[in-house]
This record gives C-alpha cells, sequence and structure tokens, in this order.
C-alpha cells in the first residue's frame, strides 16, 4: 500500500506584498509561492537597484515604452526567460506568453515553469507597466 508524504517547508520568503500574518510579524511565503515571489522579484528589479548585485534583475522597465514589435516580443520573451533563469537556480522555464498593451505601456507575462526536481508546473502571471 503506498502512502502519501508530505513535505515541509523546502523554501521560504517575505510575501512580496508585505503584509502581517496573524501574530503581526511579516507573512511568509513557502515553497512554490516563495518560488513566485522569486520570480516577481526579479522581473520587477531593474539592473543597477541592487548596489551589491548591480546585474541583478530584469530590467523590464526599459522596454516598456519602446515600439513593441514581434520581433521584439520574441526579444522580450527570451530575455525574461534567460533572466529568471540565471537568478534562480530552483526554476526551470517551460514558456514564456507575453501580451502587449501599447496604449497603456504594460506587459502582461505568464510564464509556465517547473521547480528542478519537482514534476509539477507551476504557473506564474503579472502585469509590468510604466508604473512599476
Amino acid at each position: 500500500m503506498a502512502t502519501s508524504v508530505k513535505v515541509g517547508v523546502v523554501w521560504s520568503d517575505l510575501d512580496h506584498r508585505l503584509i502581517q500574518d496573524g501574530q503581526g510579524r511579516l507573512k511568509l511565503v513557502e515553497n512554490a509561492a516563495s518560488v513566485m515571489t522569486s520570480i516577481d522579484n526579479i522581473l520587477r528589479t531593474s539592473q543597477g537597484e541592487r548596489v551589491m548585485l548591480p546585474a541583478f534583475g530584469g530590467n523590464l522597465r526599459a522596454v516598456l515604452f519602446e515600439n513593441i514589435t514581434q520581433t521584439m516580443m520574441k526579444v522580450l520573451s527570451r530575455q525574461v526567460k534567460d533572466t529568471i533563469e540565471a537568478w534562480d537556480d530552483r526554476v526551470a522555464i517551460q514558456e514564456v506568453e507575453l501580451q502587449a498593451d501599447p496604449d497603456r505601456s504594460t506587459v502582461s507575462i505568464t510564464i509556465a515553469f517547473s521547480i528542478r526536481g519537482h514534476g509539477n508546473i507551476f504557473e506564474f502571471k503579472t502585469s509590468l507597466g510604466s508604473t512599476i
């Protein structure tokens, strides 16, 4: 008879919304949610913002006001994949889907990824705009 094994907390990180838990401490996210927080941090950080890691970040703000063409979308998709995999070695990107809204200077990003060593495919969605 097979038994189910519950996996404990492998990774934890601060919730990116910086909200309090029931005890007044900053809330933590665990496991897959922690990895998604890492992806969000990578995408929303511009290179040069982290003093001790100036190359860290997706540097996506730079393209928000560019003319978004199919070629630009392919380049941006590749940049998102390469940047996330470079800065979080837990993640293997399966697919990056981008949807541009040039009138609002936003790009919606959907990322399908797996966590190395685990079989599940997770989905992360975010929207980056001129106010990020």
